[in-house]
């Protein structure tokens, strides 16, 4: 089977979350496929294929500069390869390359849900250009055959939407987590109960880290002393000063420690021996940094919303908290670093649980929808 995997690949050393490391977590497996001759084609001109380059055939778009030449590059690149399957991660702008003559064998993996995150940006120009994106997603998704959900989440939101679409092929396949992660064992001791977390992701408002924040003050006003790791990189330059705000006035700069970007080998090192994950986002479609913690059997902290009720059972594998509300996650912190010797059953359910984020399983479940699609193609 000749596959195309599409998307926007990051650049080497960079970090690798959300789609992105999907894109790399999946290449990873799938160049170990005898049944499958690998085509990586990136949309954006700047991604780095160094790991990939010698394993398989890899192709850039100048997708920027011109979408529609993009596309014709796209279809002369279908043209000499003939692949049996295209597979695109994420919909918008990558499904701009899908032509109608793709359509039995053009598979479309949705990961965020426009309509929602539009509402959660910070700027009219930001909720304008996710107001775009949201119209040429409903358009092309509307007409796409085959379609992978990675949650019940962005499923429901789907046939809610387009009830009246029967010719859909879609499944439910998570998004896998790299496999150095379920290799490598987190270093934490139990008895020493570290009272340190730690965060992973773009930092904007969506992602509600000013929760976190808010929610460490709390901790310190109960004399709990403890610190805050922010791995990642500000996406909104509005909510930096926010934030820069927030710390200045509520006297926890010493605190909350800014660490940068980090790719997926560089998080799994620094991490290694911090015991709390914390994920307070207002929307979430289904986070691979979730997985990725309880991969390694970190305690992990989220919000109560949208795909992530899917992935923790709350008070079993990890603890869930209402969005936006920093009492109630000062108090789940609390009696975490306060009871730390009751955590073990904690982790132990959470490495369980990650297991069907495992990079193996995963693709053989994408590889059985594949042979599904051209069966029916």
């Amino acid at each position: 089977m000749k596959l195309f995997l599409v998307g926007d690949f990051p650049e080497d050393n960079k970090t690798y979350g959300g789609v992105q490391g999907v894109l790399v977590n999946m290449a990873n497996e799938l160049v170990k496929r005898s049944d499958v001759e690998l085509v990586l084609v990136s949309t954006s001109f700047n991604s780095g294929f160094t790991k990939f380059e010698n394993e398989c055939s890899v192709y850039k778009l100048s997708f920027r500069q011109s979408f529609l030449e993009a596309r014709r590059q796209f279809n002369n690149i279908v043209i000499k390869e003939s692949p049996d399957v295209i597979h695109l991660q994420g919909v918008v702008p990558g499904v701009l390359l899908y032509r109608s003559s793709y359509r039995n064998f053009f598979v479309v993996t949705q990961h965020a849900i426009l309509s929602e995150e539009r509402l959660l940006q910070v700027t009219i120009k930001r909720k304008v250009l996710f107001r775009i994106k949201e119209i040429v997603e409903n358009y092309y998704l509307n007409r796409i055959k085959n379609i992978i959900f990675i949650s019940k989440y962005n499923k429901r939101i789907y046939f809610r939407k387009n009830d009246k679409n029967l010719d859909v092929n879609s499944e439910l396949i998570v998004n896998p987590v790299n496999d150095i992660f379920f290799q490598n064992d987190s270093k934490i001791n139990n008895g020493q109960g570290r009272n340190e977390m730690y965060f992973v992701g773009e930092i904007k408002k969506r992602k509600g880290l000013h929760v976190l924040i808010q929610a460490l003050h709390l901790l310190d006003k109960k004399g709990i002393d403890s610190r805050l790791h922010v791995i990642g990189g500000y996406k909104e330059m509005e909510y930096k000063k926010e934030i820069d705000k927030l710390i200045s006035s509520l006297n926890v700069s010493e605190k909350v420690i800014f660490c940068g970007w980090k790719n997926q080998m560089e998080v799994l090192r620094y991490a290694q021996d911090i015991p709390v994950f914390v994920l307070p986002s207002f929307q979430e479609t289904l986070p691979l940094s979730i997985a990725e913690a309880m991969s390694q059997g970190k305690i992990v902290v989220a919000t109560d919303i949208c795909g992530i009720p899917e992935m923790i059972k709350n008070n079993e594998s990890g603890y869930l908290f209402p969005k936006g509300n920093s009492k109630k996650l000062a108090k789940v912190l609390a009696q975490i670093f306060q009871n730390p010797n009751k955590q073990e059953k904690v982790r132990e359910k959470a490495k369980f649980a990650s297991k069907r984020f495992q990079p193996k399983a995963v693709i053989e479940e994408t590889i059985n929808f594949y042979k599904h699609v051209l069966s029916k193609k």
